[in-house]
C-alpha cells in the first residue's frame, strides 16, 4: 500500500519567475506583481507535487512517508534523487515499472522514509511552458490551448 506523501521542504525558487512570467503576459508594469505571483503560484500547484496534475514534483524538493508493515515500501511518486529512513541504516531503491521501491538493510515494522525529487533536466523547460500557458488561462481568462494538454499528457507520471 502506498502511504501519502506530506511536503517537508519546498522547492527553493518558483517554477516561473516574476519576471518570466510578465515577459510572458507582456506585462510592463508593476502594478499587478502581487497577483501576477499568485498566479504563478496557483498555476504551479494545479500541476506539481503528488496532489498536482503531474503527480510529481517539478523542481527539487522533499518529502516524507509513513509506511506501516515491513518493507519493501513503494514511494508515491517518481524522480527521486535521495532517500533516508527514520530507521537508519543503508536505503536501497529501484526503479520500477510501478515507481520507485524502497528497501531498508534491516527490515523494520514501520518507518518514515524522507526523500528529494524533481523533474529530470531535460524534462524541466516543458513543465516551465506548461506553468506559463496554465498562468495565461488564468490571467486572461483564454480557453486551454491543445499544446497544453499535450504537454502535460507527456509530462504526467502515471503508475502502470
Amino acid at each position: 500500500m502506498t502511504a501519502i506523501p506530506v511536503l517537508v521542504t519546498p522547492p527553493a525558487r518558483p517554477v516561473v519567475s516574476l519576471e518570466d512570467a510578465k515577459a510572458h503576459l507582456q506585462i510592463d508594469h508593476d502594478e499587478q506583481d502581487a497577483m501576477i505571483e499568485g498566479l504563478v503560484l496557483a498555476a504551479t500547484a494545479h500541476l506539481d507535487g503528488w496532489r498536482g496534475v503531474l503527480g510529481r514534483a517539478i523542481l527539487p524538493q522533499g518529502w516524507q512517508e509513513t509506511h506501516v508493515g515491513p518493507g519493501p515500501y513503494m514511494l508515491a511518486m517518481p524522480d527521486v534523487s535521495e532517500v533516508t529512513a527514520s530507521a537508519g541504516g543503508a536505503v536501497s531503491v529501484e526503479l520500477t515499472a510501478l515507481g520507485p521501491m524502497v528497501t531498508l538493510a534491516e527490515p523494520v515494522e514501520g518507518v518514515t522514509l524522507s526523500y528529494t525529487c524533481g523533474l529530470p533536466a531535460g524534462q524541466l523547460r516543458a513543465a516551465e511552458v506548461a506553468v506559463k500557458l496554465y498562468l495565461t488561462h488564468l490571467y486572461f481568462g483564454y480557453d486551454l490551448s491543445p499544446a497544453f494538454g499535450a504537454m502535460v499528457e507527456a509530462l504526467r507520471w502515471r503508475a502502470v
